[in-house]
């Protein structure tokens, strides 16, 4: 019995320590990819910075203290182009994607503003590094259409959709990591979605080409491997 007794023991021990050894661990070491900020040129591919705009996104006071929790960093701002059309650019930057920290889909977020959602959809957006797959979202909100754009880039991979992003985080576990994660949102006032659509798609590429090639991955993962060849 005592023999018994023991060796339960030492299986219980190393099965907690297995476990231990197993768990996620989140990567504490020096940041990746450097401050959004410096990252995202103010201007590119006939794009510009608004100056007399507002940032990119709409939310209420309570809803940013719970983004700021979630966010490492943060970036939202107006761009408009020669012919007047203005794209507004948010990001969200989590450096561990754990289940409570994981990056919040704009569905979540719009319908937390008031918004109602009027269409959503899986969608690719072309860039010169292939097609990065996508979310297309429309919302209203009285008066105000509002289509969006949006991509989710988990660890190396861009995911749309909660089911992909779980995956990712999951596959990323059982390997013992944390990966960390950004939200790419492009959306326009457009009471004409396919318009807006189109715009949102030709910034996004515009935007994708001009980030320096060392800070490319934090929005396109390992889809960056080089521009297409036709």
């Amino acid at each position: 019995m005592l023999r018994r007794s023991l060796l339960a023991s030492a299986v219980m021990v190393a099965t907690a320590g297995a476990a231990q050894a197993l768990k996620p661990r989140p990567d504490n070491g020096p940041p990746r990819f450097g401050k959004l900020e410096d990252i995202v040129p103010k201007q590119f591919g006939g794009w510009r910075l608004d100056p007399y705009a507002g940032g990119g996104a709409v939310v209420n006071p309570s809803l940013e203290k719970v983004l700021n929790t979630l966010y490492s960093d943060q970036l939202s701002r107006t761009y408009v182009d020669s012919a007047g059309q203005r794209v507004m650019l948010s990001l969200a930057y989590g450096r561990h994607q754990s289940r409570d920290l994981q990056v919040h889909k704009p569905e979540v977020c719009y319908v937390a503003q008031g918004f109602q959602l009027q269409s959503a959809a899986k969608v690719s957006v072309g860039t010169v590094f292939g097609e990065l797959p996508a979310m297309r979202i429309v919302a209203k909100l009285g008066g105000r259409n509002e289509p969006v754009t949006y991509w989710i880039r988990i660890g190396d991979k861009v995911i749309r959709g909660w089911l992909e992003q779980n995956q990712a985080r999951v596959a990323y576990g059982l390997r013992g990591l944390v990966p960390d994660g950004l939200l790419v949102r492009a959306s326009t006032i457009d009471n004409d979605s396919a318009h807006g659509f189109a715009v949102q798609e030709r910034f996004l590429a515009d935007m994708v080409a001009a980030v320096a090639p060392k800070d490319r991955p934090m929005f396109v993962g390992a889809a960056d491997s080089g521009p297409s060849v036709s």
